[in-house]
């Protein structure tokens, strides 16, 4: 007997149940340390560029890897340029919609609130830009590509860790 007058056994789910959400909430915890970390950093980068390096100024950095401070007024490869405030509009709604479905998801592999808060991360940083300044500031260019920025990095790791944890689920099944 427990000290409610059950028995271990009749207690059994409902210890499961209070630890099942201490992970949950140990899940949304890291998934929000993670975004607020990548969009401090983003941001705190971006600061940095906009006052050290002029628009369009190109800084080597390495062999194939410069810093070329741009404004991206489009999404991602400079597509739909100039409709700076649209995107911003579909960006939250995708914020939104993200975050309800990690919510859901958290609990379902480790790495879903790690590549979660990666692209929530990332997606808040261009957002902030986007409302504050008319466009994102992209600064890494490396070879062919477009220009980018750390918001991009978090958003694309962010996207290959939800892919990688939902192809490690359906193994499990």
């Amino acid at each position: 007997m427990t000290g409610s007058g059950r028995t271990p056994r009749e207690a059994l789910p409902d210890v499961i149940s209070r630890r099942l959400k201490r992970e949950a909430g140990q899940r949304y915890r890291l998934m929000a340390l993670i975004a607020l970390a990548v969009v401090v950093l983003d941001q705190l980068v971006k600061v940095i560029v906009r006052a050290t390096i002029a628009q369009s100024e190109v800084v080597d950095v390495l062999p194939g890897i410069d810093f070329v401070h741009t404004v991206n007024t489009g999404i991602a490869f400079s597509l739909f340029s100039g409709s700076t405030g649209l995107i911003a509009i579909l960006t939250l709604v995708a914020i939104g919609v993200i975050a309800i479905v990690l919510v859901a998801y958290a609990g379902q592999h480790r790495l879903v609130p790690i590549g979660g808060g990666l692209l929530l991360g990332g997606s808040i940083g261009n957002l902030i830009d986007r409302a504050g300044r008319d466009g994102v500031t992209d600064f890494i260019a490396i070879g062919p590509w477009p220009p980018f920025n750390v918001a991009d990095i978090a958003i694309t790791c962010g996207a290959i860790l939800l892919v990688l944890a939902i192809v490690l689920s359906a193994g499990d099944d």
